[in-house]
């Protein structure tokens, strides 16, 4: 009955700016005591030195005395119950949300097609970008895929890594020619299954797909808990591919041109079959929110949101009205006084929220104000007003600041050792220090070995880390082996010096032919060196300007899908090279 009385040193009121109501509340009061003798009945039909002998002063005041004393205990309980008196914390989970999609992007030779200006490929990259803006939370993958699929980058929280790429990328950075977007379906599925836990989305951006193709994209959901969502490039009359050098249209063996046209109704019977979502493109963003409409959808129903476990006062405010209620019945036999009650009850019960603006400031105290900031999402602003460190964490990591919350979350002491450490590794885990946060949730799990969110969370970051590593292994063994562009380099630096050495010896025989000549030729006039000086400047300048031509942008990327092809060692059946 008295658990209470250990936390009692804690007690503070939720709303504390509700004891200024005790101001209007004792005027009113004065005002209803002064009404004196008059609350009597008798002292309305007979004058007061008359009604002093025929009534003793303690019967006449006896009438009302209890009334004005209830009266004011059932406003002083109200004005305490809408305080909101508090000595006692429960956690509150704030979610996070940790979807997992892979955008799958077409790099055929079809999307160089110009029937949407300036081309499929070019409006596909405008849409990518939208897309990487709009993601506000998650892990994102990429893959592109042409006669096969390859990965440009695994499941990661920094869509600015990916946006990078976009710019880059061209079909003819693709080692293998032809069109089998089941490829790059599979090695988004192969990404979801690595660092997914079993859930996430595909966005597959393209302007079609054959038959063949279409049936096995089917197989291979129809075996995934994963969703597909279709953005359609292109339109149904289709227009010719121009060839890379501008020197034609690309054809097919007979010799007749290419016109690739939007499949739209395979890929709706597609959608239809395995309960995908279709988006034709459009001009604005529309498109685009319907994805992530149907994302967000699959989120709320299958995903499970991790916690971040912060504190909230309970309110035990209502615990008052025990002691309201029977003053207001005894109230209720006494027209006047239940009056009062009543106007009294109402304007004490109006919502906080009620309250104008300009007053928070005065009415609220500081978390209060930051957590209707948190509410409306101005998680920023809600940073800078909260005085709770463990809300300050909060509104941190709803800002994607996770090392700042990581900071405030090992100050949690009024939470629970476990729930402190499954903060700090959750924020360690989205800041990308996935050591550490497998760390502090072994800290957690060895406080509270049942924190099953904490074990949930460790199996994911464990599989992030070791796909991680792996592909560090990949990238040193790539390093330790010359590839063959390093070799290419070799054998033109062995060659270059071989000129040099050849040209140095013409330029000898050259200098001994040009003094003979000097001997016999007579000396050039002043004008004639001049101009043979200017030839040589603009010679040098045009050497410099060659120089400063910039590299292929997109070789870095080309490089890298050639020696993963080369390192798969087989060669895919192409039956379409567009």
């Amino acid at each position: 009955m008295f658990d209470f009385l250990p936390d009692i040193h804690l007690l503070h009121f939720v709303r504390p700016w509700a004891w200024l109501l005790l101001i209007p509340v004792f005027i009113f009061w004065w005002l209803y005591r002064t009404r004196g003798q008059q609350a009597s009945g008798w002292a309305k039909l007979i004058d007061q030195h008359l009604l002093s002998w025929l009534m003793p002063k303690s019967q006449l005041g006896k009438s009302i005395q209890w009334q004005k004393n209830l009266l004011l205990a059932f406003w002083i309980l109200a004005v305490a119950a809408l305080s909101g008196p508090s000595w006692k914390k429960l956690p509150q989970p704030v979610f996070s949300n940790l979807a997992s999609r892979v955008l799958v992007l077409d790099l055929s030779a079809s999307m160089d097609s110009p029937d949407v200006k300036p081309s499929r490929l070019a409006r596909a990259k405008f849409k990518l970008t939208d897309i990487l803006k709009a993601i506000k939370d998650g892990q994102t993958g990429f893959v592109v895929y042409a006669g096969d699929g390859f990965v440009l980058s695994p499941l990661t929280t920094d869509t600015d890594t990916i946006d990078n790429m976009v710019g880059v990328l061209a079909t003819n950075l693709m080692p293998l020619v032809g069109s089998q977007p089941s490829k790059g379906i599979e090695k988004a599925i192969e990404l979801l299954d690595n660092g997914a836990a079993g859930e996430g989305d595909i966005i597959w951006i393209t302007d079609g797909a054959s038959d063949r193709e279409l049936s096995n994209i089917e197989s291979l959901m129809s075996k995934t808990p994963y969703n597909l969502n279709i953005l359609a490039i292109g339109t149904e009359q289709g227009a010719p591919i121009p060839m890379p050098n501008g020197s034609g249209f690309i054809k097919d063996s007979k010799g007749n041109i290419v016109i690739p046209k939007l499949n739209y109704d395979e890929l709706a019977s597609l959608a239809d079959d395995i309960g995908a979502t279709l988006t034709p493109m459009t001009a604005g963003n529309d498109d685009i929110d319907l994805l992530l409409e149907r994302e967000q959808l699959t989120i709320d129903e299958k995903l499970e949101k991790q916690d971040i476990m912060a504190d909230s006062w309970e309110d035990a405010g209502f615990w008052l009205l025990f002691l309201v209620l029977p003053i207001l019945l005894l109230g209720f036999k006494h027209r006047s006084m239940f009056a009062v009650i009543v106007i009294m009850s109402f304007s004490l019960t109006i919502s906080p929220d009620v309250q104008a603006n300009p007053l928070e400031k005065m009415f609220l105290n500081k978390d209060q104000q930051a957590k209707k900031l948190l509410n409306k999402e101005q998680y920023d602003e809600a940073y800078k007003t909260f005085e709770d460190p463990q809300w300050k964490a909060v509104a941190a990591y709803r800002n994607e600041e996770y090392k700042t919350a990581q900071d405030f979350f090992e100050k949690g002491e009024q939470l629970k050792p476990a729930d402190q450490h499954y903060n700090k590794a959750n924020a360690q885990a989205l800041a990308g220090d996935l050591e550490a946060a497998i760390e502090s949730y072994n800290q957690a799990l060895n406080l509270d070995a049942h924190h099953e969110d904490a074990q949930h969370n460790k199996q994911i970051v464990e599989d992030l880390l070791k796909q991680q590593q792996e592909q560090e292994q990949e990238q040193n063994q790539q390093k330790d082996e010359p590839s063959e562009s390093e070799q290419e380099q070799n054998d033109q630096q062995q060659e270059q010096q071989q000129n040099e050495n050849s040209q140095n010896d013409e330029s000898s025989e050259q200098q001994q032919e040009s003094s003979e000549q000097q001997q016999q030729e007579p000396e050039l006039t002043e004008e004639e060196l001049q101009q043979q000086f200017k030839e040589e400047e603009k010679d040098q300048e045009l050497e410099q300007w060659l120089k400063r031509l910039p590299d292929d942008p997109g070789g870095l990327l080309r490089r890298k899908m050639y020696q993963e092809y080369r390192k798969r060692g087989h060669r895919q059946h192409v039956y379409e090279t567009w």
